[in-house]
């Protein structure tokens, strides 16, 4: 009997994706993950490769607002998902806001600030092998095997993630501190840290080829040999100079913020808006 990967994932999320024209290594990667690790028969139907700033929120006005102007009473899904269009836009509107000015005089000449954004990039640090079993997390794990990539945690994507967070209801991941179990020094509970990353396949605990050892060896190949730096576009590196003329590091282009329906099994997530994170709101 086929092993299949059948979690039920919830809610709404909001998501950061990489330019597509930039992306077709990485999607022609997670293709050749799919198919060794069952196909669609396993439930290892195709999605976007995405950066998640919120899982499983909700499409309620966080303050009150509602897209349409009503009085805050209870709405359809058409209007939730107008409410999750408006703040979405907000999200952007604020991010430009805040990333506007991006210079500052420094005698004869200007200089980039720490949080200048000319291109909010997704930029991988590690390929990682994470087991997520249905015990996981109070019993909140998909039931697979992971294997992802670590991204760094820009400035950019740490300001967006926040704008993000700070708009949007409460999500799984960062609700209320009493939902958590991340505890200080003083036993005190703290939000979960934001980890910023981009999985590649959802492979099922009992798949073959998660029981013989070859998705977390081939996993750590790749980390070991940094094969990912090889799907990233190599024009790229041209854009990441800096001001010593060292080459920075390099990832894709960040080109939407994204809004999406992740209610169900992989191949029932859908897209509700789409906004170009270089687009004129």
């Amino acid at each position: 009997m086929t092993s299949k990967f059948s979690f039920k994932f919830s809610g709404f999320s909001v998501w950061l994706e990489p330019d597509p024209d930039q992306s077709s290594q990485m999607i022609s990667e997670m293709e050749y993950l799919r198919t060794k690790c069952g196909g669609s028969e396993a439930g290892q139907h195709t999605f976007v490769p995405h950066c998640t700033l919120l899982y499983n929120t909700s499409l309620d006005a966080n303050d009150g607002e509602q897209a349409d102007g009503g009085d805050g009473s209870s709405c359809d899904d058409q209007t939730k998902q107008q409410q999750g269009e408006y703040m979405l836009r907000q999200c952007l509107e604020e991010y430009h806001k805040q990333t506007a000015d991006t210079t500052c005089n420094d005698g004869n000449h200007q200089k980039q600030k720490p949080n200048d954004t000319k291109q909010l990039q997704l930029i991988p640090t590690s390929q990682y092998y994470f087991p997520y079993p249905k015990t996981a997390d109070n019993g909140k794990g998909f039931g697979c095997c992971i294997s992802l990539l670590i991204l760094d945690t820009t400035p950019q994507l740490k300001l967006l993630h926040d704008i993000v967070r700070n708009r949007f209801p409460p999500d799984e991941r960062h609700g209320d501190s009493s939902d958590n179990d991340c505890d200080n020094s003083n036993g005190e509970a703290e939000e979960p840290r934001f980890r910023p990353h981009m999985a590649l396949i959802y492979a099922p605990e009992d798949q073959e080829n998660v029981t013989n050892g070859w998705l977390e060896k081939y996993t750590k190949q790749n980390e070991e040999e940094k094969r990912y730096e090889k799907w990233i576009p190599a024009k790229q590196k041209d854009q990441t100079i800096d001001d010593d003329g060292k080459e920075g590091a390099v990832g894709w282009n960040a080109k939407y913020l994204s809004l999406w329906s992740t209610e169900g099994i992989l191949d029932e997530w859908y897209p509700i808006f789409k906004l170009d994170l270089e687009a004129t709101l």
